[in-house]
């Protein structure tokens, strides 16, 4: 499997002959991306309905030309409904398959807001059982996973918060995301942190890649 980071929590997932697009936000379009680049992937997985997780229009012109489903909780369904995009909405710990990746829904709150309010209803996923995708999430939802594609930053989630959520799901293997937007992060200082505790960090760069 291979990861391929773009802006705050956009990946790319590939396998031997599948690929999935993660939270493709307006953060990746106005650091030069084209929708076309990321249009004819076999899906989309989107956590949340923020606009740096989440953008319709984006979407939109993606679907229109893409084979790929689009998969959500209700809530993003809702959103997308609005702008014309049907997509799937995905339940909570039931598997679905797309090409040669098992996805496990696992719904956790969105981290609290700057003001102590709840987040939108946030949704991860679990790929092949071995790499967590967690949304804006910041708690374990119960589940263990040995690769970890974690947020760093957010209106509550601090270095220490989420080094502890890494070591809650047993994670191995961490790729810091959601560190680009509104709440600014630096990879280098968490990966210290890490290290202390004996977690592997793995830090890219907009449009870099690695394999687990």
């Amino acid at each position: 499997m291979k990861i391929k980071k773009y802006p705050q929590s956009h990946l790319l997932i590939s396998g031997q002959n599948t690929k999935i697009i993660i939270d493709p936000g307006y953060i990746t379009f106005e650091k030069g991306y084209k929708v076309e680049e990321f249009q004819g992937m076999d899906g989309y997985l989107i956590t949340h309905q923020h606009a740096d997780h989440l953008g319709p229009e984006t979407i939109k012109g993606i679907a229109e030309r893409g084979k790929g489903k689009v998969y959500g909780n209700s809530d993003v369904v809702a959103k997308l409904k609005e702008v014309g995009v049907e997509a799937q909405i995905v339940y909570e710990r039931q598997p679905f398959q797309v090409g040669e990746f098992e996805i496990m829904p696992v719904n956790l709150p969105h981290c609290k807001m700057q003001d102590g309010s709840d987040g939108p209803p946030n949704t991860g996923y679990l790929i092949n059982g071995i790499l967590f995708l967690p949304g804006d999430g910041d708690k374990n939802p119960g589940i263990t996973a040995d690769n970890f594609a974690l947020p760093i930053a957010g209106p509550s989630i601090t270095y220490d918060g989420a080094l502890q959520f890494a070591q809650d799901i047993r994670a191995k293997l961490v790729i810091p995301i959601h560190y680009d937007s509104r709440f600014p992060a630096d990879p280098d200082e968490f990966a210290k942190k890490a290290s202390e505790v004996g977690i592997e960090v793995r830090i890219l760069g907009h449009g870099e890649e690695t394999t687990i």
